[in-house]
C-alpha cells in the first residue's frame, strides 16, 4: 500500500482536487490511502472530505492547535498503514501513472524526489540544493536525463519507505510551524546512509502562492523561519560556519532576530546536536565533499574537524 500524506492548513479550496488527482492518476492497482493532517484549519479544510473517494480511503486527523508542517507530517505518517509514504502538499495535482513511477524506483534506502512544476508558469524544478550558511534552499532548474542524486527533496514530492522514515526519526519536531523541515530531513537522510534521487518522470503540479501573498506569508512567519534555519545550522555546521550564519540573520533581520534567538536558546538544540553527532554515520564535511558544496557567495566550504561543545559566545550572551 502507498500512503499519501498531506499536511494541510486552510486548504479547503484545494484539498479535494489534490486528493482526486492521486485517486484518478493510479495505474498500478496497488492499494492507496489518503491521510490528511488538518493543522487547525479555520476554513473547514477537513470537515467536508468524504471517508473515501471511490475505493481509496480518506482519513482526516484534526488538530485543535497549530502543530506546524513537521509535526503534522509526523502525525500523519504515524497513522499510515502503507509500506511507502508519499509526502506532499494540499495544493498540488500529480501526473497520471504516479504510482507506477514510484513502484519502479522505490528501494529500502532511497528517497524519491519528485519534479515540481509551477502550474502558473510551467517552470520545472528538480529537487533543491542547500545554501550555506543561510541554510535555505535553491531550486535545481536543470533537468536530469534520468534518476539523479539530489541534495534535498521538495515538500510537495517526497516518497520513501515507511520503515526508512521511522528509522530516520521523521521530521524534526523542534522546527516551528513552517520552514527548514525539508532540507534538515534530507540532510539527515544522507548523513544516515540513505540516498535521495530526483525522478524527473514523477511530476507534481504545484500551485504556488502569488508573489504578494507569498511575501506576506513569509513576513508573518519571519521569526519562526529565522529560528528554524538557526536550529538547522547549529545542529550540523562547524563553529565558524555557525557564527557566519548567526551574523547573517542578525544583520539581515534585526527586528526579528532577538525573538528568534530567544526561542532557540530555550529549545533543545544542543541536546539534538549531540544526539545527531553520536548517531549519524557521516558528518557535514562528508556532505560537502559528496556534492562539492560551496557557500552562498561561491566560496568552497573547507573541511574542518573542529567542533564546538558549548554555545558560541553570541548564544551565551543571549541566555
Amino acid at each position: 500500500m502507498i500512503s499519501v500524506v498531506i499536511p494541510a492548513c486552510n486548504e479547503a479550496s484545494n484539498i479535494a482536487v489534490t486528493i482526486r488527482s492521486f485517486v484518478d492518476g493510479r495505474r498500478s492497482g496497488v492499494p492507496v490511502e489518503i491521510i490528511v493532517a488538518d493543522d487547525a484549519s479555520t476554513d473547514g479544510t477537513g470537515t467536508h472530505l468524504p471517508p473515501a473517494v471511490g475505493t481509496v480511503p480518506v482519513r482526516v486527523l484534526r488538530s485543535r492547535r497549530r502543530l506546524g508542517v513537521a509535526r503534522s507530517r509526523n502525525r500523519a505518517a504515524a497513522a499510515a498503514r502503507g509500506d511507502l509514504l508519499f509526502i506532499t502538499d494540499g495544493h498540488v495535482e500529480v501526473d497520471a501513472g504516479w504510482d507506477r513511477v514510484v513502484l519502479d524506483h522505490a528501494a529500502d534506502d532511497r528517497i524519491l524526489a519528485a519534479a515540481i512544476v509551477d502550474r502558473s508558469t510551467g517552470t520545472n524544478c528538480f529537487g533543491c540544493r542547500l545554501v550555506v550558511p543561510y541554510m535555505g534552499t535553491y531550486w535545481n532548474m536543470d533537468a536530469p536525463k534520468g534518476p539523479s542524486p539530489v541534495q534535498i527533496a521538495s515538500s510537495a514530492g517526497t516518497v520513501l519507505p515507511r520503515r526508512l522514515f521511522e528509522d530516520l526519526g521523521g521530521y524534526d519536531e523542534g522546527i516551528r510551524v513552517y520552514g527548514a523541515a525539508e532540507p534538515e530531513f534530507s540532510l539527515r537522510a544522507w548523513l544516515s546512509g540513505a540516498n535521495i534521487s530526483c525522478i524527473p518522470d514523477l511530476r507534481i503540479n504545484h500551485h504556488f502562492k502569488p508573489k504578494s501573498k507569498r511575501d506576506r506569508f513569509l513576513s508573518d512567519h519571519r521569526t519562526n523561519l529565522i529560528h528554524n534555519n538557526l536550529r538547522f545550522g547549529l545542529c550540523y555546521l562547524s563553529q565558524s560556519k555557525s557564527l557566519e550564519m548567526i551574523r547573517h540573520y542578525a544583520m539581515k533581520f534585526p527586528r526579528h532576530f532577538p525573538r528568534a534567538l530567544a526561542l532557540l536558546v530555550e529549545s533543545d538544540v544542543w541536546q539534538r546536536r549531540a544526539k545527531l553527532a553520536a548517531s549519524l554515520r557521516y558528518d557535514f564535511d562528508w556532505f560537502v565533499a559528496q556534492f562539492d558544496l560551496h557557500d552562498q557567495v561561491g566560496r568552497p566550504i573547507l573541511p574542518t574537524r573542529r567542533r564546538f561543545k558549548s554555545r558560541p559566545a553570541e548564544l551565551q550572551c543571549a541566555s
